[in-house]
């Protein structure tokens, strides 16, 4: 078992944490982004991660611009700002193959990674896929912070992005998700232009899964790594 407590710099200059661990780095490695306010060491993240290796896999997961315990100010973090992370995360993790796996807003920033590079395979639990929905619904967000994402967020097709998707792709989505609508999911699956995607909807699964659907979650997206790995 190794576990290796790393740091790297954005192309900002602002120093980000992850962790890079598993049984073996030979293995094929999942590359995990947390989701928006959320880190690296959530509840869900961890539970995720210590499947994942106990499946055989490893897992370099890390944390945004202005979350867990990565400098910066969240006010900041915005889908161009996550992604420019993601891409200096991948540049310190250093391998050319490997997963992804998104949560809720990191699932929107690794839909737009996705649309521009191949990987080994996708996994997105429950993304945004149309922001100024959530945004809308959900006003008790900071202010600023929704000003910022709503204005850049209005600017990309992410559906249009998402039908340059060629890799397999796996979504879980909670049935009673009350911060991004299940009808996201139901819209992304069919513009994917993934040959091999896969839809599943979480009985009794609310946005921030726990317990059994959370379990459950993790189970459908390791079980379907196993068979495109």
């Amino acid at each position: 078992m190794f576990i290796e407590k790393r740091s790297f710099k954005n192309s900002r200059s602002l120093t980000l944490a992850a962790i890079y661990e598993g049984e073996d780095k030979k293995a094929p490695t999942v590359v995990i982004c947390h989701g928006y306010a959320s880190s690296k060491d959530s509840v869900s993240q961890r539970d995720i991660s210590k499947r994942l290796i106990k499946s055989g896999f490893s897992v370099y997961r890390f944390d945004f611009t202005g979350c867990g315990q990565s400098q910066g100010s969240i006010e900041n973090l915005v889908p161009s700002v996550g992604l420019d992370d993601l891409n200096s995360a991948i540049a310190d993790f250093g391998k050319k193959e490997f997963i992804l796996c998104g949560t809720s807003f990191g699932g929107y920033v690794a839909i737009l990674y996705a649309s521009q590079h191949i990987l080994l395979a996708l996994a997105l639990k429950c993304p945004v896929s149309d922001y100024p929905a959530v945004l809308e619904a959900n006003q008790e967000e900071d202010k600023e912070s929704r000003r910022k994402i709503l204005a850049e967020s209005q600017k990309i097709d992410i559906y249009q992005l998402a039908s340059k998707i060629k890799v397999p792709t796996i979504i879980v989505h909670g049935d009673t998700d009350e911060i991004v609508s299940l009808s996201q999911s139901n819209k992304l699956i069919k513009t994917l232009g993934s040959k091999v995607k896969k839809l599943k909807i979480i009985e009794g699964g609310v946005h921030r899964l726990r317990g059994r659907p959370m379990q459950k979650a993790h189970e459908v997206i390791i079980d379907f790594f196993k068979k495109i790995c």
